[in-house]
């Protein structure tokens, strides 16, 4: 008997882009899309009622860079849910900061569209891929490294999803529901523990810091 195929939810406001995504899905005889949202509420609304085992999502959605935030909310309000970000943005941080959110894997947009049907595969059955293009591959990789090894909490690895989005504290205060003194601390830790002084040096150094010993 052959296997199911992998039930994908499309999320993305660009109707063309969509459509494109639906036909090479669609084509594939492994892989069925059973539902497309345009706006983040839609998102979770539809993952919610059509349970897919898959949803796909960009970074910027409605104007602004909430694919990370989308991300963490499936995860928190469907964690058996796999998540794949499909983004024309690829900097260091991004991806890092898609990390963080629980994504399960990540492709850049400039990737051949080969690449992203055997991520999708590859995802469905929990193996993890990410596919940044050649310049930000070793960048975000020391960075994951540097963070797996820091001993962050998880509420710290939240706070830095935010601080590599270039949130303000006050808007990781307002994001996290949290007091704006609790974040600055939260902040003076991550940056401890990287072995960083400030948040500069996150996105200035030339390779992306390791913890202290």
């Amino acid at each position: 008997m052959s296997s199911p195929a992998i039930e994908i939810l499309l999320v993305e406001d660009h109707p063309l882009v969509r459509l494109g995504l639906r036909t090479v899905i669609d084509a594939q005889p492994d892989m069925r899309v059973v539902g497309e949202a345009a706006s983040a509420d839609s998102a979770v609304t539809a993952a919610q009622e059509l349970t897919p085992g898959l949803v796909i999502l960009p970074l910027r959605l409605e104007g602004e860079l909430r694919g990370v935030e989308l991300c963490r909310e499936l995860k928190s309000t469907r964690p058996a849910v796999r998540v794949l970000i499909y983004t024309s943005y690829n900097s260091a941080e991004d991806a890092s900061a898609s990390f963080l959110s629980g994504a399960d894997s990540f492709v850049y947009k400039g990737e051949e569209s080969a690449r992203l049907l055997d991520t999708i595969r590859a995802t469905a059955v929990g193996r993890r891929t990410w596919l940044l293009g050649v310049e930000t591959q070793d960048q975000s990789a020391r960075l994951a490294e540097a963070v797996e090894r820091s001993g962050l909490t998880q509420r710290e690895r939240e706070v830095l999803g935010f601080v590599l989005q270039r949130f303000t504290n006050a808007q990781i205060a307002n994001e996290l529901f949290i007091e704006l003194p609790t974040v600055k601390t939260h902040v003076r830790s991550i940056l401890a523990k990287l072995g960083l002084r400030s948040r500069q040096e996150l996105f200035s150094a030339p390779t992306h810091p390791q913890p202290n010993p």
